[in-house]
């Protein structure tokens, strides 16, 4: 995980901070039957700190709303942060180029549907917000949020931001052409361009994963199962690395293989269904898993970039 960067606080949130402290610690110590001539003072000093307490309540809902103090403007994607980002930063000229790259790869059409992009500067602001809109979602650097209305991706801006907006700007790219996309395809498929550009799509962590699974007869592939994780909350690493792994063996491995991922594609845009990819292995009377397998242990052998 990457260390997430944090910002001091503004001396007025340690004002708030501090009351609150103290009006808490008051309200403690007083007893319901208080009777002494200072009661008064105590009960007007109780109703000041709710109003203080109000108050900090209200400065943190207004800080924890979406980053908009600067905005850009970059074909598919509208970017908005609460940090100066440069109009031609390398980061969003990748982005720009990752939507031809989902495009060709997958033989897709090219949406014009806006990808809205908000980037926090702070993690903690980030977390705050996430965990005041989005209470169910666990704790990561960055979600892709689609809706009837929109495709919306939330980032820190971090040590790994690259990949993490590689990654989700994906899942918009292909949720913005695609209905129904299966989670194990849209995982795949996400942790596949998640990574740099020249790499191949190889995600080295997920092959040498695999490759240990398998070196140690502890994992076999199967795409059957992988299709049957559409109602699962929550993906495993080792279902994130084999979703990776079919992937790259459709697009890579074979013409006639990335052929079959693109038809499937084709028919979930024309009918939003399609059969799954199981079975057209078993009409080919093909052994998929075996075919991935030996697949993976070529892929480990090749230097990298290759």
């Amino acid at each position: 995980m990457a260390n997430y960067s944090t910002r001091q606080k503004k001396s007025g949130d340690k004002a708030c901070s501090s009351e609150s402290t103290a009006g808490t610690s008051s309200a403690i110590q007083k007893k319901s039957g208080d009777k002494s001539p200072h009661s008064k003072m105590k009960h007007r000093r109780w109703i000041l700190f709710l109003l203080l307490a109000a108050g900090c309540a209200g400065l943190r809902s207004v800080r924890l709303t979406l980053p908009g103090q600067y905005s850009l403007v970059r074909e598919q994607l509208r970017i908005y942060s609460d940090f100066p980002l440069a109009s031609h930063h390398r980061l969003i000229e990748e982005l720009c180029v990752l939507r031809l790259d989902v495009q060709q790869r997958l033989d897709l059409p090219v949406s014009d549907e806006p990808v809205y992009v908000y980037l926090f500067e702070s993690a903690e602001r980030f977390r705050a917000f996430m965990r005041l809109h989005h209470p169910a979602f666990p704790n990561r650097r960055a979600f892709f949020v689609e809706t009837d209305t929109r495709l919306m991706v939330y980032a820190h801006w971090g040590d790994r931001v690259a990949e993490d907006l590689r990654h989700e700007v994906t899942h918009a790219y292909l949720h913005a052409v695609v209905p129904g996309v299966p989670l194990w395809l849209d995982e795949g498929l996400a942790e596949h361009f998640e990574v740099a550009r020249g790499q191949q799509g190889v995600n080295r962590p997920h092959l040498h994963r695999l490759l240990m699974r398998l070196e140690k007869r502890t994992w076999e592939p199967e795409l059957a199962r992988m299709e049957g994780l559409d109602g699962t909350p929550e993906l495993s690493q080792d279902d994130y690395a084999e979703a990776w792994a079919w992937v790259h063996f459709l697009l890579h491995s074979r013409p006639e293989n990335a052929e079959l991922l693109h038809a499937y594609l084709a028919e979930l845009r024309r009918d939003g269904t399609a059969p799954p990819i199981s079975a057209r292995f078993e009409g080919l009377s093909l052994d998929a898993g075996q075919l991935l397998r030996r697949y993976l242990r070529e892929l480990g052998q090749r230097p990298p970039g290759a």
